[in-house]
């Protein structure tokens, strides 16, 4: 081994980076700034009170007005099928129900929160007197459709055509590019748009199977329900991997490194990761948080999913969410083809 040539070698690798404006971005850059937006999004100065649903009836008032007691917990008077919705979808962390035996507590303890909510809430309601133990009933919810899986099922399907549309696209994209395969088809009559075109539906076909795979997984193994529109699902997936592949598109228009796709897809998931509603629900954010969270196109397909599978919605139901999405990755689409570049 000659050490004269590992040298030369290492400070040619050395300043090849440095000259690199993406590398630099990317690798110092980014980081820095996704610590700085990040920390001042989520910092809070003092724990968030727990929402509690409780069942609309002749005591729930009383309940409310004891549960205010403690500043941990924001209740709620909601009807019955409101509060079960309610707690399905993540949006309270426990559910009282007053009965003529005494209030009965039910939540699923694979939820984040869950266990804290009803220790406040037994606290909170436990009869006078009674220091030692509340009499109190408790219930688990396992019921099909309104567990911590039921909610996670339509949630990693809308994250798989993230992912498939984002990283399947616009990585490889910029990947032919890299390779200088792109500029052998600028001396062909094919068009950018009918090249890109091509190329999505190419890809795109995959993503019903990928969608179904994970459905039918969640049915057998977990007895994840499934009461909606086929139709409706199958369009969903349709729009929401036109959406995201529409935005891989544009995102590998114009990059002519591995480093910038990546960095820019990174870019563009990490909110979607912690704010589309993929693992919790995003609907406890307020204020401009909950701005973004309706800005994220992942939001509007995850909640969409769930319609079609944990309630009986049709296309009529989804409409909305569903043509947000086909706009989304049409605009996505000729931004893309105006400034695609073959090289």
């Amino acid at each position: 081994m000659k050490p004269r040539i590992v040298r030369a070698i290492a400070a040619v690798t050395f300043r090849e980076f440095w000259r690199s404006p993406d590398a630099v971005f990317w690798t110092y850059g980014f980081p820095l700034l996704m610590a700085l937006v990040l920390g001042y999004a989520f910092q809070t100065p003092s724990p968030q009170p727990l929402p509690v649903a409780v069942v609309a009836s002749a005591e729930a008032e009383a309940i409310v007005a004891r549960l205010q007691r403690d500043p941990r917990l924001r209740p709620e008077v909601l009807a019955a099928d409101a509060a079960d919705r309610s707690l399905a979808r993540g949006r309270t962390a426990l559910l009282v129900r007053p009965t003529a035996q005494g209030p009965v507590l039910r939540s699923d303890p694979t939820r984040p929160d869950a266990e804290l909510a009803r220790l406040l809430v037994e606290r909170a309601l436990r009869p006078a007197g009674a220091e030692s133990q509340p009499a109190l009933v408790g219930e688990v919810e396992d019921r099909p459709g309104s567990r911590y899986i039921d909610f996670l099922i339509p949630g990693l399907i809308g994250l798989n055509l993230l992912g498939a549309g984002m990283w399947g696209i616009g990585f490889n994209l910029v990947h032919l590019r890299t390779q200088r395969l792109l500029r052998r088809l600028v001396v062909t009559p094919m068009r950018p748009r009918e090249f890109l075109l091509g190329f999505l539906l190419g890809r795109g076909v995959l993503v019903v199977p990928e969608a179904i795979a994970i459905a039918l997984f969640g049915a057998l193994v977990w007895g994840v329900p499934f009461r909606g529109s086929l139709l409706a699902f199958a369009l969903l997936v349709l729009a929401g991997g036109f959406a995201f592949m529409g935005l891989g598109c544009l995102l590998a228009a114009r990059p002519r490194t591995i480093e910038a796709i990546a960095g820019l897809t990174n870019l563009c998931q990490l909110p979607m990761w912690l704010l589309g509603g993929v693992f919790f629900s995003n609907e406890r954010f307020d204020g401009a948080l909950q701005w973004l969270v309706e800005a994220v196109p992942l939001t509007h397909l995850n909640g969409a999913l769930r319609d079609v599978m944990l309630e009986p919605a049709g296309l009529i139901d989804v409409a909305a969410p569903l043509g947000g999405l086909v706009a989304f990755g049409a605009l996505c689409f000729v931004l893309a083809v105006r400034w695609f570049r073959w090289t």
